[in-house]
């Protein structure tokens, strides 16, 4: 009697189990992947269920207190079945089962000037001038920037936003799509997707020297940032733009547009962009050399991207971008960039006044949007001039593999083409999600990816009137306005006011790439972050008479398998390998969302906020920038002193 007493307690012990272990897989959302893993926020989707879960697994425990009633009862007991969202949308996607597709519409791109067609087919820095010998490499004209108060930007033509933009609305409706964007209004949102997809990879250096020390292995702050932006929609198709609430004028805004052009016309041209010139261009003129676009389109997107240049000689279509790249000492405060002239590249290799820095800057700040940008445009790379505003140092083309292997461990592209394609699906049904809950509608987004050991995502999206997003657009206009006017040295227009949108949004393109950034060592510790963000969700619940407003939020979580097997992120990636991503989308309700939301907005913030230039202005880092930018401002006055006695060298020759 009593043994079967004890075989039925171990019986309905087994059972109970065996129902424990089915609660708490269907918890985990049935991943092996994420078995043992869970949210690390309390904003986790499955909370508002936890009192069931709680209530089932108490009703399991007193059945083990009464484990000696008999067998037969214990077996009958109910298997309790976690319940899920009912908004909870569980998918998969593979790799392969969507290509991005170009549009092909033919366009007029220039090429390059002075003979720097070179660099594309060396690798590594192509210096201008030779330390060494004092000689240079190519035409010393590149050698001094013409300054910005000289260069007449009213010659050129207005950048147009995707909103703005009627050539692409209707590739669009032609081809059917329903979303289109810019290679500048979609990358910060891709961003967050490569962090979500590839679990927060950190970035690899093995193109750095041994000497050099990496101060950090992730992006900077600014990139992993929160990214925002309006869903724009019109006659049938959501246009995509960049959100411009934390966007500042700077010098490194207006020197690029002027720099791209540097590059890719003839000398005795690029003299006509200059305001005392005789024969000086002007916007007419200009007009009549139309912008080149490439369009590509995956599932609802349509998406542009503006050609920079071409040489047929390159892989593909031959097309690559333009970036001018300032030192460090400049992009710490573009805004205020006196402070940092004089800096200057003086060897391949170093922590500072080296190629090697603005390289490793570069990977941990902008690698992930060039190569996005690089893949919108079916381009092979980018060809990148280094300079100091006053100076170009050297140039370097790098290519897409290459910049693969810094941000994806690999030559191959297999690993980001997959990745980029993935983005874009799991984007579109989000949009897709969005757009149905608030149809026909333009809409404001919050992208973030959270940093947890299992990356998952928050979406947070609100309707919003054309009044309200020209609010947001234009919101630092008058401080814009007053610092163009005395960078590029102008009067103010009576016709200022008349101009908001363009003043905030003609610089889409190229604030992104040109804006101030932060490579400096990390300025906050988690701890103080952890609490800066406690601080914020205290403002948030404390605000009083906070007024009501319709808003949507959803959480995306995913899962990698590579060839059938369940993985973190996938790791050297062949064209053979099958990446399936398991993913789920759970749309959050309740009081506690708008809390959520207002925290995001807070860590935006707090990271484009001024809380990072105090702790820049009172570091050692800063400190040694001054110090090399002082010493720098001497080393340029030598220089340009030697020259004069003894003239500048080239490859064909002496000038004088």
């Amino acid at each position: 009697m009593l043994r079967s007493r004890k075989l039925a307690a171990a019986s309905s012990a087994k059972s109970i189990e065996d129902t424990f272990l089915t609660l708490t897989e269907t918890l985990k959302a049935q991943s092996t992947l994420r078995e043992k893993s869970k949210f690390a926020e309390k904003a986790t989707p499955f909370r508002e269920h936890q009192p069931k879960f709680v209530s089932a697994v108490n009703e399991i425990v007193s059945q083990l207190d009464g484990g000696e009633k008999s067998g037969a009862k214990a077996n009958a007991q109910k298997t309790y079945t976690f319940p899920e969202p009912p908004t909870l949308v569980r998918k998969a996607i593979v790799s392969r089962t969507r290509e991005v597709t170009s549009v092909k519409i033919q366009q007029q791109v220039p090429q390059l000037s002075y003979g720097l067609e070179r660099v594309l087919f060396n690798p590594g820095v192509y210096q201008l001038r030779d330390p060494r010998t004092r000689v240079h490499n190519f035409d010393p004209y590149l050698g001094s920037i013409m300054p910005v108060t000289e260069f007449d930007f009213a010659a050129l033509k207005d950048y147009i936003t995707s909103s703005s933009d009627s050539t692409l609305r209707d590739i669009a409706i032609q081809h059917k799509r329903k979303y289109i964007g810019s290679t500048s209004s979609m990358t910060s949102v891709l961003s967050h997707f490569h962090y979500l997809l590839s679990a927060w990879r950190p970035i690899n250096t093995n193109a750095v020297s041994r000497g050099f020390t990496p101060t950090a292995l992730n992006y900077t702050q600014v990139s992993r940032a929160p990214a925002a932006i309006f869903l724009r929609y019109h006659d049938g198709v959501y246009a995509i733009d960049a959100d411009k609430e934390y966007d500042s004028a700077n010098v490194l805004m207006s020197l690029g547009k002027s720099m791209e052009k540097l590059l890719t016309v003839p000398k005795e041209y690029f003299e006509r962009y200059r305001r005392s010139h005789k024969n000086k261009i002007t916007a007419a003129e200009e007009q009549l050399t139309p912008e080149s676009y490439h369009y590509s389109t995956l599932g609802d997107f349509m998406m542009r991207s503006q050609l920079d240049a071409y040489d047929p000689r390159l892989p593909g279509t031959g097309m690559f971008d333009l970036k001018t790249r300032a030192v460090v000492s400049i992009r710490q405060n573009a805004s205020e960039f006196e402070q940092g002239l004089g800096y200057q590249i003086k060897s391949r290799f170093g922590d500072f006044e080296s190629y090697e820095r603005e390289y490793y800057d570069m990977i941990r700040s902008a690698f992930l949007k060039y190569s996005l940008q690089v893949r919108m445009g079916r381009m092979d790379g980018i060809f990148v001039a280094y300079h100091n505003i006053q100076q170009i140092f050297g140039f370097q083309y790098i290519s897409l593999p290459e910049m693969d292997q810094a941000l994806h461990g690999q030559w191959d592209t297999t690993l980001g083409d997959a990745e980029f394609r993935l983005s874009l699906q799991l984007w579109n049904k989000v949009l897709n999600k969005a757009t149905a809950k608030f149809p026909e509608r333009s809409l404001r987004f919050h992208f973030e990816t959270r940093p947890t050991d299992t990356p998952y995502m928050y979406i947070f999206y609100e309707p919003v009137t054309d009044e309200e997003i020209e609010a947001i657009q234009t919101k630092n206009k008058a401080e814009i306005d007053a610092i163009e006017r005395r960078i590029l040295n102008l009067e103010p227009t009576e016709d200022e006011s008349e101009e908001s949108t363009a003043a905030t949004e003609a610089d889409d393109q190229t604030s992104e790439h040109f804006a101030s950034e932060d490579t400096s060592p990390e300025p906050l510790s988690e701890e103080e972050q952890e609490g800066k963000e406690a601080e914020a969700l205290g403002e948030a619940i404390a605000a009083p008479g906070t007024q009501a407003r319709e808003l949507g939020a959803m959480t995306l979580t995913i899962a990698n398998r590579v060839n059938d097997k369940p993985v973190p992120r996938p790791e050297n990636l062949n064209p053979h390998d099958n990446w399936a991503v398991e993913f789920e989308i759970c749309e959050l309700e309740g009081r506690q969302v708008a809390r959520y939301y207002e925290m995001c907005l807070k860590r935006r913030a707090i990271v484009h906020g001024q809380s990072s230039k105090v702790w820049r202005e009172s570091s050692s880092f800063h400190q040694t920038l001054k110090d090399l930018t002082k010493r720098g401002r001497a080393l340029r006055k030598t220089q340009e002193r030697q020259d004069k006695e003894l003239g500048m060298l080239v490859l064909d020759g002496v000038k004088v």
